[in-house]
């Protein structure tokens, strides 16, 4: 039954690629998250869309190979080609609290500009840059 399942799941996600562009594959994702962790680049906060969903989720860089993420979070594994969109706000709040009594919160900037000098450099990357942070598109 779950062969089953996979199998559904698989069919669903080659036929919503084919309605998309896609931007991205297996070697230019790797090529990003490898970039990040020799670079010792620190990610705060980051959230993931997959093309199967319409549910954002709090996303953690680690655990890849060149083909996905294993089973290493909350996620479970999951493959590059299922990544719609990635991501990670210039500022990641963390509430700080003293029991009931909520204290300043500490805002951490990110660093966006060091994921766009590694973007550039990588190769040809679909991605927008706001106030609001980086987004790196694997469909559209």
């Amino acid at each position: 039954m779950e062969s089953d399942n996979y199998s559904i799941t698989k069919n669903k996600l080659e036929k919503e690629i084919l309605k998309r562009t896609s931007y991205m594959n297996n070697a230019k994702w790797f090529k990003f998250f490898s970039a990040i962790e020799n670079e010792k680049i620190t990610i705060h906060a980051a959230y993931i869309k997959f093309l199967l969903t319409d549910r954002t989720y709090a996303f953690h860089f680690g655990g890849f190979d060149k083909t996905g993420f294993g089973d290493v979070s909350e996620l479970g594994p999951f493959t590059f080609k299922e990544i719609e969109w990635i991501t990670i706000p210039a500022k990641h709040e963390i509430e700080r609290w003293n029991r009931n009594e909520k204290l300043t919160s500490e805002v951490i900037t990110q660093p966006i500009d060091q994921l766009e000098k590694i973007l550039n450099l990588l190769g040809q990357f679909e991605y927008d840059i706001t106030e609001d942070g980086l987004k790196i598109y694997g469909y559209k």
